[in-house]
Order: C-alpha cells, then structure tokens, then sequence
C-alpha cells in the first residue's frame, strides 16, 4: 500500500511538472493560427499522457504481489517513468530509456532506434560490440528480428520469434542479421504511429515480466517521443518567418551573439550580409503584395538552398534580408555574397508587365568581426552603414563596410 501511495504522489507531481514545461513554451511564443492547432493538439497529447500513467499505476498495483522481480520493478518504476516524461529532446530520451532499460532489467545489450521513412535508426545503445552496432545503424523495417517487431507493430520475444514459420525464421537471420541476439523487441506506438524501437539482449530476468514493463515502458516512451516533436514544431514556427521560411530576426540576434562569443573564443572572424531588394517599394506599388510576396518567397527559397548548414539566413523586415556567416572573413565573405548577388540577378522569375526590372536585383553591404564591429549590435551597424552606401552608389552591388569609406563610383 506504501507504494502504491508513492506511486500515487510521482504521477501527480510528473504530471504538475510537464503541464509547467509546456505552459512556460506556451506563454514565451507568440503562436496564432496554425500553431495554435499544434498547441491544442500538444495539450491533448499532454493529457493523454498524465492517462497513461495512471493507467500504468494501475497495472502496477494489479502486478504487486506476483514475485520479488515485479515488487522491485514497482519501487523503481515510478522516478523512472517520471525521467522519461522530463526528457527534452530525443537524445535526452534515447539516454534516459537505455539507462533504465539496463538498470530495470538487468540486460547486457540494449538499443533505442528511432523511425525515419521506411528504415530504423540506432540512436543509442549500450552493451553491443562496436562491430554488431554498426551493422544496425540503419535496419530496415521488415528485415532481421528488429525489423520484423517494428512492421508487425507489436512486442515480440526470442520465444514468439522461434514460433515463426520456417520461412520468416529463415528471412529474419539472413546477411547482417545472422548472427545478432535479441531476446526481446518493443515497438514505439502512440496513436498507431510507429516512432521507434528498444531491442533487449542477453536478459538475466524472466522474459515474461519484462515483457510488462517494457510495454509500458515503449507506451511511456513513444507519447513522450510525441510530445518532443509538437513542442520542437510549435518553437520552429516560433523562430521562422512564414513567409520566406528563414528566420526571424529575434532568432537571428541571438545566434548571432553566440557565434561572436564562439569567434572570440576561438579568434575567428564571422561576416554577415545585409541586403535588399531594389525598387521592391514601387514593384509592390505596381502590382500589389501578392505579387510582392512570391518575390520574397523566391528569395527566401533561393537563400535556403544556396547556404552551408552553419549558415543563419534570417529575414530582417520587409524586403530586407540578413545572413550570418561563421568561420569566414571579410575577403571570402565578399566572393561569397558577389557570387549570391550573381545568381539572384540570373533568377528565372516571371514578372507582372508592371515592373521597374527587367531582371531581380539586390544591394548588400558587409560586415566582418572583430574588424567591423566587437558585437552583434555594432556589426549590424557596420552592415547596414555598407548597405546604405551601396544603394548610394548605384545598387544591384555589395560593398565592405571598409569599402564604404573609399570614394563613391
């Protein structure tokens, strides 16, 4: 009784302290339209999950006197299902589920897979040489007895696997798979979605009970997994622009005080480029904002594409544009957005017949640390002062803020 009590006490305070996280994202985004359906959808996933372990509780209670495995893995279970509900990100809870796999089991080998298409990913794993590891990096669902749990959608045992038909008994240890042990596999399901997969080996307690917990386990798991993807959708949308679908520009200032620290630290200099789009005042005038917003989108869509990964691509305002470039210095930064000023020029747009162009151009200015500016707010300065000379001295160019003292053409 003592333990259901605590039991009782872990799911309440589990449940005030995940309705605490998702309010405290909740009232530091300014979500409307469609994110508010992902907040709804959120909140319900949030309820379902408080149901869920109750529910487990219940099932606890019911499985208390059935031996000394079961009464140890009740006292555990709750600061376990309470870790799994706290986890923030998927590498947070792929930790978190092979750690407690190991300590709740007492197995030698365990793996946490996340789905991705048609294939399982190992995320994390413990126990396993580094050579059977890296044959299951990538399983294909269907294939080997990982596969096979995951397309069948339900937990499958050494013994439920034995029971096989010859056929697939042959199939499930062909190539890689041949000489892989697992005694147990447990899908991720919530809502009949698979979003991944825990595979168990060299178990020292009865299959049987583990079959039990890992089920609520893989359910706990899988609406947490939910849960991280709404959350991590619901702050994205918080942190781009929808039109364009870079970012906004409070994403940007931020990331950008974090990559001057990080050039500091480092002593390597960052550029960014600050550019517009010429006469897109009398373009939007000419042929209203629908027709300007398709200009913009294609932009957007251009710059997403034309970038490295540690690139920030943001939209400032308007038809203004910025991008950050880490790890490059102002002589490389200047062939770089020359290069992009190019290909904006050359871009295959089909304009309204009330145009000032005949062809898309920008002007842009640059600015480098630490030479331009020792911060983020005295860089954006130096860009936007490059920025405004260019436009002074004929558009469609990008200058230096060095070049911004030399004398106009």
């Amino acid at each position: 009784m003592e333990n259901i009590t605590y039991i009782i006490a872990i799911v309440s305070i589990s449940a005030l302290l995940f309705g605490f996280l998702i309010g405290k994202i909740f009232s530091s985004a300014n979500l409307k339209g469609q994110t508010r359906l992902l907040e709804e959808e959120l909140q319900k996933s949030a309820d379902s999950l408080q149901r869920i372990i109750k529910d487990q509780s219940r099932q606890l209670s019911a499985l208390q006197n059935e031996n000394s495995d079961i009464s140890r893995m009740i006292i555990l279970f709750p600061d376990m299902a309470e870790d799994i509900t706290a986890s923030i990100n998927i590498d947070d809870l792929s930790t978190t589920i092979v750690k407690i796999a190991r300590q709740l089991f007492e197995a030698e080998d365990i793996a946490f897979f996340i789905t991705e298409g048609e294939n399982l990913l190992l995320k994390t794993y413990s126990g396993f040489s580094k050579e059977t590891a890296s044959s299951i990096m990538k399983v294909k669902i269907g294939e080997g007895r990982i596969g096979w749990a995951a397309e069948k959608k339900i937990i499958l045992t050494d013994e439920d696997f034995r029971n096989e038909s010859i056929l697939i008994k042959e199939q499930l240890h062909k190539g890689k798979h041949e000489n892989i042990n697992i005694d147990i596999c447990a899908p991720l399901l919530y809502r009949g979605r698979l979003y991944g997969l825990i595979a168990i080996g060299k178990l020292s307690k009865d299959v049987k009970n583990t079959r039990k917990f890992l089920m609520m386990i893989s359910h706990l798991s899988a609406a947490t997994m939910e849960n991280i993807q709404l959350i991590s959708e619901i702050q994205h949308q918080a942190d781009v622009d929808g039109l364009t679908k870079l970012y906004n520009i409070t994403y940007f200032h931020k990331h950008l005080q974090i990559e001057i620290d990080k050039a500091s630290r480092f002593n390597r200099n960052l550029t960014i480029f600050m550019f517009d789009i010429d006469n897109f005042k009398l373009y939007n005038d000419l042929n209203g904002h629908p027709a300007g917003d398709i200009v913009l989108s294609t932009i957007g869509k251009f710059v997403k594409e034309n970038l490295r990964l540690i690139d920030v691509p943001a939209r400032y305002g308007g038809e203004e544009f910025v991008i950050m470039f880490p790890e490059t210095g102002s002589e490389l930064g200047m062939q770089i957005t020359e290069r992009m000023r190019k290909q904006i020029e050359n871009l295959n747009i089909s304009f309204p017949q009330n145009k000032p162009w005949e062809r898309l151009t920008i002007s842009g200015g640059i600015a480098t640390y630490p030479i331009d500016g020792k911060d983020s707010k005295g860089l954006i300065k130096a860009a936007d002062v490059a920025l405004y000379n260019s436009k002074k001295s004929g558009k469609n160019r990008v200058i230096s803020y060095e070049q911004s003292f030399a004398p106009l053409d």
